[in-house]
């Protein structure tokens, strides 16, 4: 008789074309999905997978079973999870990823209020941009930032909020260098940016009416939103950073906001799920959780980034 675990072990290698990263992904040695692969082929009579040193493809007999496979696997899924729904109790491990997008003393009390909130749940967190990846590897929710790619039909979303975004100095910088007036003098001034590599950034603008794209060569290139701004409170230079992680420092007088008469735009935060016909309590109870704890501070940084009327 054919075991499940076995099963488990074949689809992944097909998938991710690769034992080592099954193993990675199922939580067990290569040698126990080698060894689980082999019990398959014997058991089938076949070979399923051809081993190279650089990846694992499937035979022809293999791209036939693993479609079988792939039916037996989703019915025991299904199974499991109209079971697990009907239980008030979310319970069961559950990983997430979130964005450096997000200030960690937004981040930290999400987190522990959720856990609070659900003792029999244990949670895993990982902070990464690489959000779908993650989610194809098995991860259960992922905090995503911007739209979701139209490609991507095997994940749902839920809104959590759009964050207002506002170019920021500290006083000493622009004391030192002064302050710009319009989008014209911004080239001008050391600008930083959000990127991942050496690159010409576009901030777009609105003023009175009229959209404007301002492009340059920043002076600085950081995926860490929280390392970007800490270069601002240097006084490096001047950044366009999400209005909810600046609150703290416009109210200390640690930084002032460059231009606030001009809008930038709006980015969408999600939480992003696989689809499924039934989503595990433990699963939905987090979406909930963070749709009642995020909103209200992007709707609260809305408010009060709206112009002042003349």
């Amino acid at each position: 008789m054919i075991e499940i675990k076995d099963l488990y072990a074949f689809s992944k290698i097909a998938e991710l074309e690769s034992l080592t990263q099954a193993g990675r992904v199922l939580g067990v040695p290569k040698s126990t999905i080698s060894r689980r692969m082999t019990r398959l082929e014997e058991h089938l009579g076949t070979q399923l997978v051809r081993r190279n040193t650089h990846k694992v493809t499937l035979t022809q007999q293999g791209m036939v079973f693993y479609e079988y496979c792939q039916r037996c696997l989703g019915l025991i899924r299904d199974g499991e999870r109209a079971i697990q729904s009907q239980n008030d109790n979310p319970h069961g491990l559950l990983r997430i990823v979130l964005p450096h997008e997000l200030d960690r003393s937004i981040l930290a009390p999400l987190l522990t209020g959720y856990l609070e909130a659900y003792p029999n749940v244990r949670l895993v967190s990982v902070v990464s941009n690489d959000q779908i990846a993650l989610l194809r590897e098995g991860f259960d929710v992922a905090i995503v930032v911007g739209a979701l790619p139209m490609a991507e039909a095997s994940f749902a979303a839920t809104k959590l909020g759009d964050a207002q975004y506002g170019i920021y100095a500290t006083p000493t910088y622009v004391e030192r260098k002064g302050m710009p007036q319009s989008h014209i003098d911004l080239p001008r001034f050391d600008l930083m940016a959000w990127g991942e590599h050496d690159m010409q950034a576009i901030w777009r603008l609105s003023h009175e009416g009229q959209d404007m794209a301002v492009e340059f060569k920043p002076r600085l290139v950081c995926n860490d939103l929280m390392l970007l701004r800490q270069a601002v409170l240097s006084g490096l230079g001047i950044a366009a950073l999400p209005s909810f992680i600046c609150e703290d420092d416009l109210d200390r007088g640690m930084m002032v906001e460059v231009m606030p008469a001009w809008r930038m735009e709006t980015t969408r935060f999600s939480a992003v799920f696989p689809k499924h016909p039934t989503i595990l309590p433990h699963v939905r109870a987090l979406i909930d959780f963070m749709v009642r704890q995020l909103r209200p501070v992007f709707l609260a940084e809305a408010s009060r980034s709206k112009p002042s009327a003349p």
